[in-house]
Formats: C-alpha cells, sequence, structure tokens
C-alpha cells in the first residue's frame, strides 16, 4: 500500500460526498438494482403480459389461406409488438431507476459526462485487475453460480410434473406455464442469492467510502475553508467588541436576555425582580453593532434568542434605558419565565 493511500485515514466529509456524486462517483449496489428490475419485469410479464391478441393475428392470417394484404399484417404485428414492449421498457426503467437514486440520495452527476481520457490508460486497467473489487466479484460470480444451481435443483424438484405436462397441453396453457416456472425459478434464485446481494451491498459501500477516504490535512483544510480560518474569525470577534463601547457592554453583561431580530436588530432586556418588578430596555443596537451585541453577549454568557415579531416591536415603541410598555409586557415576562425554566431543567 502507497504511503498516499495509507495516509488517508478519514472519513470523506459531507463537501466531498457532494463534488464525488456530482462527478458520478456515488454508492452504487448494481446487483440490488439488477435483481429489483428483473423481478418486477419478470412479474409484469407473467400477470399483465398476454400473447393471446398476437395469437389472434396468426390464426386470422392462417384462416384467410395467408392472402392477407402484408402491409396491414405488418402494421398490425409491429402496433401489437410496441403495446407488450413499451409497458415492460418503462417497468424496467422505473424499477431500476428508483432504486439506483434512493442509493445516491437523489444526487445528480452533472459532471459525469465529461471525456475522462484517464480511462484509456492501459496502466490504470491492469491495476483494476488486482483490485479489491476485482477479488470481490470473482467471488461472487462463483457465489451466483452455485446458488442458480441449487434455484434450478428447487424448481426442478417443484415443476418437474409441470414440466413433463406440457407435452400434453393446448397452446393457450403454455404460456401461463412458462410463466410459472420462470417466475419461480427467478424466486428460487432471489432466495438462495440474497445474503450474497446484500453482503455484495455492503461490500460496495465499504469500497466507495474507502475511495473517498481524505488524509486529515484535507480534512483540516476544507474545514477551514467551509468555516472560515479561526484566526480570521476571533479578529471579526475582535472587531465587532470594538463597535460596542464600554458602557453597552457593561449593559449587555447585566442584561438578563437579548432579544433579536437575527441580524438587524439587538434589544437588551434588564430585569431585576428585588429592584423592579417591570423589565427595562437596557441595549438597542442595529445592523453592524447589533451583531457585535449578539457576539460579545455570547461571550459573557448572556443568553441570546430569536423573535423578530418582539425585537421590532420595542425597536420600534421603546428607547434605550425605558420600562417596557403594557402592550409588550406580557411577551417579555412569559419570554423570561420560559427562559427561567429553561435553565432550571
Amino acid at each position: 500500500m502507497s504511503s498516499s493511500s495509507a495516509s488517508k485515514t478519514e472519513d470523506p466529509t459531507p463537501r466531498r460526498l457532494r463534488d464525488s456524486a456530482r462527478k458520478g462517483q456515488t454508492f452504487k449496489a448494481k446487483d440490488l438494482v439488477i435483481s429489483c428490475m428483473g423481478l418486477c419485469a419478470i412479474v409484469f410479464l407473467v400477470f399483465a403480459v398476454s400473447l393471446v391478441e398476437v395469437m389472434e393475428v396468426y390464426r386470422r392470417i392462417i384462416a384467410a389461406g395467408f392472402e392477407d394484404d402484408a402491409q396491414r399484417y405488418s402494421a398490425l404485428l409491429l402496433k401489437l409488438g410496441l403495446f407488450c414492449v413499451l409497458p415492460l421498457f418503462l417497468v424496467c426503467v422505473l424499477s431500476s431507476a428508483l432504486p439506483a437514486l434512493l442509493q445516491s440520495g437523489f444526487a445528480l452527476a452533472t459532471e459525469a459526462l465529461k471525456l475522462n481520457l484517464g480511462a484509456l490508460n492501459p496502466i490504470n486497467g491492469f491495476k483494476k485487475l488486482f483490485s479489491l473489487r476485482t477479488v470481490k466479484d470473482s467471488v461472487k460470480a462463483v457465489l451466483y453460480l452455485g446458488s442458480f444451481g441449487v434455484a434450478l435443483w428447487m424448481v426442478w424438484q417443484s415443476e418437474r410434473q409441470l414440466l413433463f405436462a406440457q407435452l400434453f397441453a393446448q397452446p393457450l396453457d403454455l404460456f401461463p406455464a412458462w410463466g410459472r416456472m420462470l417466475l419461480t425459478l427467478l424466486l428460487s434464485f432471489l432466495a438462495c442469492a440474497l445474503l450474497i446481494i446484500l453482503l455484495d451491498a455492503l461490500c460496495e459501500y465499504w469500497l466507495y467510502i474507502k475511495d473517498l477516504k481524505m488524509d486529515l490535512h484535507s480534512v483540516r483544510r476544507e474545514h477551514k475553508e467551509q468555516d472560515g480560518d479561526p484566526h480570521i474569525k476571533q479578529k471579526r470577534r475582535d472587531l465587532h467588541i470594538e463597535l460596542l463601547s464600554e458602557q453597552v457592554r457593561s449593559d449587555i453583561r447585566g442584561s438578563r436576555v437579548i432579544i433579536a431580530n437575527p441580524t438587524h436588530i439587538a434589544i437588551g432586556i434588564y430585569f431585576r425582580p428585588d429592584i423592579s418588578f417591570i423589565p427595562l430596555v437596557s441595549v438597542i443596537e442595529t445592523n453592524q453593532r447589533a451583531l457585535a451585541v449578539r457576539t460579545y453577549a455570547r461571550e459573557v454568557g448572556v443568553p441570546v434568542v430569536s423573535d423578530i415579531r418582539l425585537a421590532r416591536r420595542i425597536f420600534k415603541t421603546h428607547q434605550r434605558y425605558s420600562f417596557i410598555k403594557l402592550q409588550e409586557i406580557e411577551d417579555v415576562l412569559r419570554l423570561l419565565i420560559w427562559l427561567e425554566q429553561v435553565e432550571q431543567a
């Protein structure tokens, strides 16, 4: 194992999973998709498709002494064939697309259609011959072959009387008999191979995550790009605090709660029942200073509660260092009581 692959020990981040999905690299349990498609197709053929109309066309041709119009005959057969094939095609598409979309999380591979010249490199193809996926597929093929042999033996034990009874059956009875044996064979094979299909899906998921593993440096760099450099964030917090005077910072520390309209308004509520039973507006700030109030309040441990309507009402109807008016006092007291209950829980 190379040193670069050995250093990739971290699970892929959500961003890496999204980027790989756009390139078409998603989790794909192909055997599970093929099993769903095969089961749905066989069930549709057995229970929804009838060849009686096709046989009726041939019966009329024979009854007419093979003198029917060839063009009309061909058009009729083409129409009947489309009526039989198109629904089956639709069932196959839906039964294969839905499991595949569920596995990929409905991610669209927007970059998967780009030309990849690396796929033509014979060295890459040679490496794949000795990959874990190749070993897995080889073992899986042997297990599938054994499962199919067991399924054939089970069908022979249960349906051999029906198989020999076809010698004396009417033509219209042959298609239901074939459909029954085909469905029995498929269900027997799926029952024998179910564990193999599930183990293959688990192995595919493990290989998918293994291919997307990241080294610790890449994870840290991605977090820094996504969340921002911690040093820059600290400088932003310092700049926010510099926007506030010492008096405002003192009022924030003495406030019971900061009511915020998330980014534009910050209202500080001072409430000490031993001094006054009516809450007081201790801070009113807007825009960047409001963000600075929220940042500083979190640093000093003052609760910050987002209530857009209440913050706007107090901002429009109150001044700094004024008591809460009767119109808003009920909502403010309810907020303070809720905050007290949360802290005591």
